[in-house]
């Protein structure tokens, strides 16, 4: 069953010539961070539970370092979660058309000190040297129905860069 969602625009400052387009659940409640700076749509706490399952945009400049290909980029970054993340499992990882471009799918699960089992789904591309990240974390139980809800983010993803910028 399809979900009622409403249009984001995310810029994030400093990164201003990538902007990203993403529909959420229409009632969940959204926020631009200042610190981390991301987006983040959060399903109301009144429906909620123990764990509201929430989105994350995040749209960053990377550093010179970078690695260029984004499986070595990604494969970094999965090498810092299994040694920063208690209990971390991959569950799925591979290359994923984002938008139309070049990105990547990565599912891991963790269970908390608390006992809380989350599952996360993030995908990512790059435009230059900036990453654009979208997550869904909800909990583990949930899986069947984010699984959908997820796919119909995704779907809704679009990233617009600014003229005279590579894409």
């Amino acid at each position: 069953m399809r979900t009622a969602v409403t249009e984001h625009e995310v810029v994030i400052p400093g990164v201003a010539e990538v902007t990203a387009r993403v529909s959420v659940p229409a009632t969940w409640t959204t926020e631009l961070l200042e610190e981390p700076r991301v987006f983040v749509a959060s399903m109301p706490s009144e429906t909620a539970g123990p764990f509201g399952d929430n989105v994350i945009v995040s749209i960053e400049r990377l550093g010179d370092d970078a690695p260029e290909d984004l499986e070595e980029l990604q494969g970094l970054v999965y090498a810092q979660a299994f040694a920063t993340v208690p209990d971390f499992y991959a569950l799925d990882d591979r290359p994923l058309d984002v938008d139309g471009q070049e990105g990547w799918f990565r599912a891991s699960l963790q269970t908390s000190p608390s006992g809380v089992t989350a599952i996360n789904r993030q995908v990512f591309t790059r435009v230059g040297d900036v990453l654009i990240t979208l997550a869904l974390t909800s909990m583990a139980l949930r899986d069947r129905e984010v699984t959908e809800l997820f796919q119909q983010v995704l779907d809704s993803l679009s990233i617009i860069v600014q003229e005279g910028e590579d894409r």
